[in-house]
């Protein structure tokens, strides 16, 4: 008999495990959020930590009107939805879509610890569109990701704080930054095998740390062992512009500081991050900034 078997025969349980976390909003809380001009395109209806979840087993048999966003961190667990059977391992991030029937739990010899939310909202079928979401395809590899575990842990610990307004606010919209940290390790990871992933990262290192040279295309897309278009091509995926382009706005970035930070003229500026021409810098600053370096450096900030 199959780990699954053996698991689908235990009582269902979804929760009472110690050292667990949950938090359900009451329905009327939720609708309230739902109809605030703020807060109602991505509400958390629901969330928890289970953690070393033994005997974990939930079975809806027509889903539920939010979808469920679980995150294993430990152990392993098994999900069947649309009549496939799968597997979430430690990294991995099980999504199922709402109205989704389906049955879940935690694997009888390695039972996972896991972070959950239930959410909804005009927003969230967005969110599942970019993550690539689907009945069919309800697993997606996130890894062992800090910034991620650290988001479901802030979206929690403001839940149960209570849910007065300011409260719900607050985890409408640090959920909003999980999603969209979601969707970047899974756009960031799951189209190429991580050694590329890690080699357009060594690329954008190499950016930061000759910020003074005038870095081409060409040398770039070699060092990262690809062809000019592929190198672009996932370079976008990873930081939202072409390399170059990407490159010029690091420059007018540290260009910012220097002038927020230093007595620096615009020449010696200029001359910092590479500029012989100074004129052709401040063009190059305006493009970016819609400000010229004087322009900019009387701004009042903060």
């Amino acid at each position: 008999m199959s780990v699954y078997s053996l698991s689908r025969n235990r009582a269902q349980k979804g929760e009472g495990f110690p050292g667990q976390r949950i938090v359900v909003l009451p329905r009327s809380a939720v609708v309230c959020a739902g109809n605030h001009a703020l807060m109602g395109g991505l509400i958390a209806t629901d969330g928890g930590y289970f953690p070393h979840a033994v005997g974990h087993r939930r079975k809806r048999d027509d889903g539920v009107n939010q979808a469920i966003f679980i995150f294993c961190t430990k152990g392993c667990g098994w999900c069947e939805i649309a009549g496939h059977t799968h597997t979430i391992r430690a990294g991995e991030l099980l999504v199922i879509p709402p109205q989704t029937p389906h049955l879940y739990g935690a694997d009888k010899s390695r039972p996972w610890s896991i972070n959950w939310l239930h959410a909804q909202g005009p927003l969230l079928d967005g969110f599942l569109r970019e993550l690539e979401i689907s009945p069919d395809k309800p697993v997606i590899h996130i890894g062992d990701a800090a910034r991620v575990l650290a988001l479901f842990e802030e979206v929690l610990a403001v839940m149960e704080q209570g849910y007065a307004t300011q409260q719900l606010l607050c985890a409408s919209y640090a959920l909003a930054h999980l999603m969209a940290m979601l969707v970047r390790e899974h756009r960031g990871a799951c189209h190429e095998q991580p050694s590329v992933q890690q080699r357009v990262s060594q690329t954008i290192t190499y950016m930061k740390q000759h910020m003074n040279q005038s870095l081409q295309l060409n040398s770039l897309a070699a060092m990262a062992n690809l062809s000019r278009s592929r190198y672009t091509e996932l370079f976008k995926q990873q930081a939202g512009y072409a390399p170059i382009e990407y490159f010029i706005r690091l420059r007018m970035h540290h260009a910012c500081q220097l002038l927020d930070t230093t007595q620096h003229s615009v020449k010696v500026v200029a001359s910092t991050l590479g500029y012989t021409d100074p004129l052709y810098f401040s063009r190059v600053f305006r493009s970016v900034n819609d400000l010229t370096p004087t322009e900019y450096r009387k701004l009042r900030k903060g």
